[in-house]
């Protein structure tokens, strides 16, 4: 039985100590200069910028009203802005049309993004060069449009936006803002740097048109679908544009209960896609297509607020056992974990931020294996987490 467990030791502190190295190394690539992207022709491409929107109303009336701003910055006629409607209220769909945007509402038993994304995309079937996806609450910064329609005249089909935190009052909402900007730069801007795809995050997402009207009603995710989409656009041998300077807001979950639940939503996703995609990504990979199998094994990346716990527990375990190859192990994989996330993340914000950071990682863990226990629920109804902001960033 000793023995037993030892070997899952070695294989669960060895596993987490590949995914650290794997972080680091994406760390290292990203403080790299990104190559510079072609001249701008100055052409404003015509673009149909679709928002998804279920049951929003406390944050879509606001994040329109900043973004339909973009008509003053971008030629009117060159995009249409759409809110597809799902469970909204009829005053905030008359509200939405007030501000000129397009609402398409749709209704469906069991909603999803894909299903609301398919339903634009058969509706707005028209001379479009290409697609914005934005989620309700997000805010665009300045030029968002004209930058979306510059990536495409370099012949980008699908590009990853940066999207930085709206929100960062309460502890959780910190939290969730420093993950994802260590995310981004690990797995957007160090994956490009090794010229490998960026990862795709959901929302501020730009795609040829007719790449994505080919790809969108392929797609079946219930929660997730940004995996999804970037598999079957890597699979295709397409590069995946990580863009630093095409900016959005966006509301980082602020409790635990939601971090629960956007996790458990996006564990479910990452897991069921990735036994689905390992032997397509290793043909992929046989036939020259590195990028397609990169994502699949991607997928197998730990849980990142786990990975770090479970490997000092695993370091101080191993120091009483007296087993020297684990407490290597540990060591090696807590050094590089850590080292990655230094690496990427601002040491003034890490400063100003510690305590923070000390105080509420013990509820986010509980919170992370809470996420385990919805996977299953997830796979059977899409977990909404709500937005809550009133008042947007500008």
């Amino acid at each position: 039985m000793t023995g037993l467990i030892y070997i899952l030791a070695y294989i669960l502190i060895g596993f987490l100590m590949l995914a650290g190295l794997y972080q680091l190394t994406l760390a290292i690539a990203s403080r790299f200069k990104a190559k510079c992207i072609c001249e701008f022709d100055g052409e404003a491409r015509r673009l149909l910028v679709l928002v998804p929107s279920y049951r929003e109303d406390a944050v879509i009336i606001n994040s329109t009203k900043i973004n339909m701003s973009l008509k003053y910055q971008y030629p009117s006629a060159r995009f249409d802005y759409v809110v597809i409607s799902d469970g909204l209220q009829p005053d905030t769909n008359k509200g939405l049309t007030q501000l000129g945007a397009e609402v398409l509402e749709v209704n469906f038993e069991k909603s999803t993004k894909v299903k609301a994304l398919q339903a634009a995309m058969r509706k707005y079937d028209g001379n479009y060069d290409g697609v914005v996806i934005l989620d309700a609450d997000n805010t665009v910064d300045t030029n968002f449009l004209y930058k979306a329609s510059h990536y495409l005249s370099c012949g980008h089909k699908a590009i990853q936006g940066l999207r930085k935190a709206a929100n960062t009052q309460t502890n959780i909402a910190l939290m969730d803002g420093l993950s994802e900007a260590a995310n981004t730069a690990m797995l957007c801007a160090g994956a490009n740097r090794l010229g490998l795809s960026s990862k795709l995050s959901g929302s501020v997402m730009v795609f040829d048109y007719q790449l994505f009207k080919s790809l969108v009603f392929c797609l079946e995710a219930v929660g997730g679908f940004d995996k999804e989409l970037e598999l079957a656009i890597t699979e295709r041998n397409i590069f995946i544009k990580y863009a630093h300077d095409l900016v959005a807001y966006d509301e980082k979950v602020s409790d635990n209960r939601s971090f629960a639940r956007q996790r458990g939503r996006w564990l479910q996703a990452q897991y069921s896609f990735l036994f689905q995609s390992i032997y397509p990504g290793v043909k992929s990979l046989m036939a020259g297509n590195r990028d397609h199998f990169h994502k699949a094994i991607q997928l197998a990346l730990p849980p990142r607020v786990l990975s770090p716990f479970i490997l000092a527990i695993g370091l101080m375990s191993s120091i009483i056992a007296g087993s020297t190859e684990l407490t290597i192990l540990s060591s090696i994989g807590l050094l590089a974990t850590a080292g990655a996330y230094l690496m990427v993340l601002p040491l003034p914000s890490l400063v100003k931020s510690v305590w923070t950071i000390i105080r509420t990682m013990p509820s986010l863990v509980i919170s992370t294996c809470k996420a385990l226990t919805l996977m299953k629920a997830s796979k059977r109804t899409f977990l909404h987490t709500p937005h809550g902001l009133t008042k947007a960033h500008v």
